[in-house]
């Protein structure tokens, strides 16, 4: 090739002398060695290398566009059309390449240095040309979660939309692309097993503590508790649903005592007999959500750990709020320990299921109103269950 090349200067004197009849413009084009030469070089110098192919094929056009039809080139110009389509394929895979690894090291840099709207804008770049790569959904799928913790929830929509993806391509089977079988990267790394787990906790905490969409929420903790993974016995599943259940139990508390207070101005009997059915059911309610509280709570002291100092103290915590729950209740201390353990022995409900309504007895002795008597106090709404945080 290079001798081929080298023979065009000498083909080129013999054929402008042959052609110096034909146009003085055709002469001066094809006559200009010294273009021809540089040109002639810059492919010879780029053409083998992916770094500095973009030159050669450059230049390897301007040579077609210039000196393509000048006598003497023939045989190099019939070479060069066959190159640049492979050179063209060639380096369009190259440049993929090194696009795709910029917007790789731009995404670990970004976790790397916790700039995460970097990682956000390079894992979407990167989904774009690769939606089912699991080592990026799975990142950002978790850092909101992360985040939220810190009071920082700039990225919560986007955590629950990659972790709704995720989970459902992990469900549908997505195998891992590592030797360890695992998903994601550096810190955000998890089994199958776990990162389904811990997406789906971070559907539920976002929406419930960051969103305030504590319904929502809900159906996603129970699944929590369902599945494998490092969450099933994370205690904080089952705070955050008691929390709810307090939450509940407050609103019916509160209208409980407004009900009993307009009962107390009712002028006949009839009057107070008619509500006294209306606050009862209420009550029965309230005693219902009550319980669902203690089942919730029961259950996260039973999983707290106690390996640091905090975590017995969040689990003292946990016995504190069943102790003064069950004694709300039920108006005593004893048999508290009996009734945990029974509780604890049937399966734990699902919290979008209708909570049913628990009515006590009426004392026998009863001299007041029955509604009355068992009026809860009411909570003004308050909870009894610290937003949970998690390492």
């Amino acid at each position: 090739m290079k001798t081929k090349v080298r023979s065009i200067g000498l083909a080129f004197l013999a054929a402008i002398f042959i052609a110096a009849g034909a146009g003085s413009s055709y002469a001066q084009a094809c006559d200009d060695m010294d273009a021809i030469n540089a040109l002639d070089k810059k492919i010879r110098d780029n053409y083998s290398k992916n770094a500095t192919l973009k030159v050669a094929i450059d230049a390897g056009k301007e040579f077609l566009e210039k000196f393509g039809k000048c006598p003497g080139t023939e045989d190099f110009v019939t070479w060069l059309n066959g190159q640049m389509g492979p050179w063209e394929t060639r380096f369009a895979k190259y440049d993929a390449g090194q696009k795709s690894a910029a917007m790789f090291q731009r995404f670990d840099d970004g976790i790397k240095a916790e700039k995460y709207d970097e990682v956000y804008a390079a894992g979407k770049d990167i989904l774009a040309a690769q939606p089912d790569n699991m080592n990026i959904m799975v990142p950002l799928a978790t850092i909101g979660l992360y985040q939220s913790y810190n009071k920082n929830f700039k990225y919560n929509d986007d955590t629950v939309r990659y972790a709704k993806t995720a989970i459902a391509k992990l469900k549908a089977g997505a195998a891992s692309t590592k030797p360890s079988g695992k998903y994601g990267a550096f810190q955000y790394e998890f089994s199958k097993d776990d990162a389904i787990s811990e997406m789906t906790y971070a559907i539920a905490y976002i929406n419930y503590w960051a969103k305030g969409d504590k319904k929502g929420a809900l159906p996603f903790y129970y699944e929590v508790t369902q599945l494998p993974g490092r969450n099933q016995n994370e205690p904080r599943v089952y705070a955050s649903i008691a929390d709810y259940y307090i939450g509940e139990a407050g609103k019916l508390g509160t209208e409980i005592a407004a009900m009993i207070e307009k009962q107390k101005a009712m002028a006949t009997v009839e009057e107070k007999e008619k509500i006294d059915v209306d606050i009862k059911a209420k009550v029965g309610l309230f005693n219902g959500y009550t319980e669902r509280a203690l089942d919730a709570l029961s259950r996260a002291h039973k999983v707290a750990p106690t390996a640091t100092a905090a975590d017995k103290t969040y689990k003292d915590t946990l016995f504190k709020q069943i102790s003064d729950l069950y004694k709300r209740r039920f108006d005593k201390d004893a048999g508290m320990n009996e009734y945990i353990a029974a509780t604890l022995s049937k399966p734990f409900p699902n919290p979008t299921s209708e909570v049913t309504p628990i009515n006590d007895p009426d004392p026998a002795d009863a001299t007041t109103n029955t509604s009355t008597s068992a009026t809860p106090a009411p909570t003004n709404g308050k909870t009894a269950v610290t937003k949970p945080t998690k390492n």
